[in-house]
């Protein structure tokens, strides 16, 4: 606890009062000393009694990059239980390096944003455990990234005397690569390795199934589908015998970004092919596919993905990532990634990809 500046100006106006007192008479001890002395004890006991302090925090959860997320700040005492009387302060929360804080929007919190040079902070002045507080964030970069520590520095009424809790806890979030939209001749490229693992012989018929969206229209069996009054196509050995693509993927030292983005575009577009994808990164692999999921688990994993060399340089698809780009290679033509995109971006959302145009 101390006094604020205004605080230490009473003090020292109560002194000088004080002083002239004894020189001149009690005139100035009843005008001044005495009003000083009670609204200082009163901030005292006012700021003393304040309970300790608990922040809980609603984390905004995982996004891609360039998304924004709402955090939300709740304030308790240490048992949890709400503020029986909320009081006046400023709360600061820290936001790490990958973050960035977005001005206040419709439904936020009002509050400043301050610049460090690793970290932002968002300072409301406020009356604290009145309601949750609300900031904005933008998500910079990928990565797994720090919200918090929260402070709060309460003041009483009068703003004399003031206290700071320091309060436990953070809460992080992980960042996902951009996932972009390819040019449809980079998809017909890409498209191109379903026959990959497959028998040649596509004549030989095997059985009627019923469709399936994704199916391609020519297979479908008319006769049947008009005796059953509903969609049948015919199914080849060739496709009971359907393999996984392989990508292997590897960036230089500056690279990993680009090794993520372009391996999360390209194997997320496969797998809205139908096309199941064996994903190999420098320090680990999975599997992604229409039959296998995974697609979050490949988002998370490149979220956090270091640069490497390309362990299976053999693989259908290779990415290797640089400082400004990635190199896509397919079978044997090799194209660099911006050239495959075409500015659109692709969001995972519960397993379900959606496209946002820039």
């Amino acid at each position: 606890m101390s006094l604020t500046t205004r605080g230490r100006g009473v003090v020292a106006i109560a002194v000088v009062s004080f002083v002239l007192a004894l020189l001149f008479g009690a005139r100035s001890l009843n005008a001044v000393v005495v009003p000083a002395a009670v609204l200082l004890l009163a901030a005292y006991v006012q700021v003393s009694r304040l309970p300790a302090l608990s922040v809980s925090r609603e984390p905004p959860g995982d996004a891609h990059v360039g998304e924004e997320r709402v955090v939300e700040l709740s304030f308790t005492d240490r048992d949890g239980e709400p503020l029986k009387r909320p009081f006046v302060g400023t709360v600061t929360e820290r936001v790490n390096e990958g973050l960035r804080l977005c001005p206040p929007g419709e439904g936020d919190s009002a509050y400043t944003v301050q610049q460090g040079e690793e970290v932002e902070e968002a300072r409301f002045e406020t009356a604290v455990g009145n309601e949750p507080l609300r900031y904005r964030l933008r998500y910079e970069r990928r990565g797994e990234h720090q919200l918090g520590q929260a402070s709060v520095r309460a003041t009483d009424v009068f703003g004399l005397m003031e206290t700071e809790f320091r309060l436990r806890g953070t809460s992080s979030v992980l960042v996902y690569p951009q996932v972009h939209y390819l040019h449809s001749w980079g998809r017909d490229s890409l498209r191109r390795l379903r026959e990959y693992g497959r028998s040649e012989q596509r004549e030989q018929f095997e059985e009627l199934r019923e469709y399936h969206p994704g199916d391609p229209l020519r297979d479908i069996h008319w006769k049947t589908t008009a005796k059953r009054d509903e969609l049948v196509v015919k199914e080849f050995a060739a496709e009971a015998e359907a393999e996984a693509v392989t990508l292997a993927a590897g960036a230089g030292v500056d690279g990993a970004d680009w090794m993520a983005e372009a391996t999360a575009s390209v194997a997320l577009s496969l797998v809205d092919e139908g096309i199941p994808v064996e994903v190999t990164l420098p320090r680990g692999e999975l599997t992604v596919g229409p039959d296998h999921g995974g697609e979050r688990s490949l988002l998370r994993t490149l979220a956090t993905a270091t640069a490497g060399r390309v362990t299976d340089p053999e693989a259908d698809i290779t990415v290797t990532g640089r400082a400004e780009d990635a190199i896509v290679q397919v079978a044997d033509a090799e194209y660099a990634f911006t050239e495959l995109i075409d500015g659109r971006t692709e969001r995972m959302e519960t397993g379900r990809t959606e496209e946002v145009y820039a």
